[in-house]
């Protein structure tokens, strides 16, 4: 059998991965007072590098200012989004000292781009050996050679957030997600940098070959509802959408929400890291003659650099510490109304014990909990339009006592979250006196003396009345220990 490859010439305005490595490297060194780059992986199969360029104005420290994140080239045809982050770090750093809002945004803001995310399948777009590929370059059949007939794993679908329903389990089948979740490189880098930064907001940009264009998706709808922060995240979309003119000239972009059933980046990065994340879907196809593209890259920028205003302009911020010692503290941030118990808590960064709660104009009752402290609640907290209410706390521990080690003494309890019944078991070598339940207020529910190893809590008060929706604290204690344990009671269960 004879192959016959047909290669096509991808016009020279569209950055090679080469070309990126020496411009993000030059761009590093001549910018290196605002700048740092960040080697963050290296591609699954031909190990290329993964670059993450900071810019800030101390770019070497974690300094206590909000991240935002901007990533392209997930799918190796989309080259459009590689341009519009390489563009924007370009503008960025030629106007610090010289536009007043660039320059604010750098001093204040952590700003991050990872430009091309697939380098290994982007070679394969801009050689011209597949110009609609889409994927790395896995092997699949572990034959030794790149096949595109089997190969390569979309990274879009890799993510671990609901990874088995989306995508495809079918290695030729260009939206293949791969053999286990985070099972590339890619992806790994991605996450790992998430984890570590703790970005506010993030851009992750694609463009459609099919299905709806100049679009903006944001998370998330199913099974006929919404995320926790819908209200909020649509408001935000809606304001990055109108700010993007169509390549036509007529009209704005359009703001809907994404399919939450599925393993991309932003589903995971918005329900487990509690991001803010949008998918553009940039221009009306993936590949457009090299002299529209600088058109593109500007018509995308005010709507990126609306995310480096946003970050401060309504909402809740300010840290968490204990009360005794003054460090800060990981605790989980709760927003009465928009929390979804199923997904990781909303928390403090380590650092700082700084948290963003991204909302619109209105009163809003804040609840503050972490294993081992008396619980916070605050009622009343008013946002106003464009501006973030500073909520600044110190917790208080609960008793003074020794807090037992993570992964020893526990208490367990099932199901979590429950609409009625709760079996409790403690570990036997606690050997606890008594068993309090306390609701997110601090206000004690029901108090057990000497309880059993296991037992079973009806949802119910000392006078055996039902408690209300809501989150609750066990809070176990004996002769040289206290342990904590969270219960979420949902009197209706369904979607939240």
């Amino acid at each position: 059998m004879i192959w016959l490859i047909f290669l096509f010439s991808i016009d020279p305005r569209y950055h090679t991965a080469e070309e990126i490595a020496y411009e993000i490297d030059s761009i590093a060194n001549d910018y290196s007072t605002i700048t740092v780059l960040d080697t963050i992986g290296y591609s699954t199969v031909d190990s290329l590098p993964i670059f993450a360029l900071k810019i800030s104005d101390n770019p070497l420290l974690d300094e206590d200012e909000p991240s935002i994140l901007y990533i392209g080239g997930h799918h190796a045809e989309e080259i459009l989004g590689i341009e519009i982050c390489m563009y924007m770090i370009s503008d960025l750093l030629t106007q610090y000292g010289v536009d007043s809002a660039a320059t604010y945004w750098i001093d204040n803001r952590e700003i991050w781009f990872v430009p091309l995310m697939n380098p290994e399948g982007q070679g394969v777009v801009m050689t011209g050996l597949d110009t609609i590929w889409r994927k790395n370059k896995r092997d699949n059949n572990n034959n030794g050679f790149f096949d595109l007939t089997y190969d390569g794993v979309d990274l879009n679908r890799n993510y671990d957030f609901y990874w088995t329903e989306g995508g495809s389990p079918d290695p030729p089948d260009e939206f293949y997600r791969g053999p286990y979740s985070f099972s590339e490189n890619e992806n790994r880098a991605i996450r790992d940098l998430a984890f570590r930064e703790e970005f506010t907001f993030c851009i992750t940009y694609h463009s459609a070959r099919y299905g709806l264009t100049e679009v903006i998706y944001y998370p998330w709808h199913w099974s006929g509802g919404y995320s926790a922060d819908y209200p909020f995240l649509r408001t935000v979309a809606d304001s990055i959408a109108k700010r993007i003119l169509r390549d036509s000239g007529v009209g704005y972009y359009t703001a809907l929400p994404g399919e939450g059933l599925e393993g991309n980046a932003r589903n995971w990065l918005y329900g487990v890291c509690g991001t803010f994340t949008f998918c553009i879907e940039v221009s009306t196809t993936t590949l457009q003659p090299g002299w529209m593209v600088d058109g593109i890259c500007q018509r995308n920028l005010p709507g990126a650099y609306y995310l480096l205003e946003r970050v401060e302009q309504g909402g809740i911020t300010g840290w968490i510490r204990d009360s005794s010692t003054l460090q800060p503290l990981t605790a989980e941030v709760i927003v009465q109304g928009y929390y979804d118990p199923t997904l990781p808590p909303r928390r403090s960064n380590a650092n700082y014990g700084r948290f963003y709660r991204i909302l619109k104009t209105g009163t809003y009752t804040v609840e503050i909990h972490k294993p081992g402290y008396v619980p916070l609640r605050y009622d009343s907290i008013i946002v106003a339009n464009e501006q973030m209410t500073e909520l600044n706390v110190t917790m208080r521990r609960m008793g003074g006592e020794t807090i037992a080690p993570a992964g020893q003494k526990k208490i367990r309890v099932s199901p979590n979250p429950t609409n009625a019944n709760v079996l409790i078991q403690i570990d036997p070598a606690l050997n606890l006196s008594s068993l309090s339940i306390y609701d997110i207020g601090g206000r004690l529910v029901k108090n057990i003396q000497n309880p059993a190893r296991s037992l079973l809590w009806r949802g119910t008060d000392e006078k055996n009345r039902n408690v209300a929706t809501g989150v609750y604290w066990l809070l176990g204690q004996g002769e040289n220990s206290t342990v904590t344990q969270k219960v979420v009671i949902v009197r209706e269960l369904g979607f939240w």
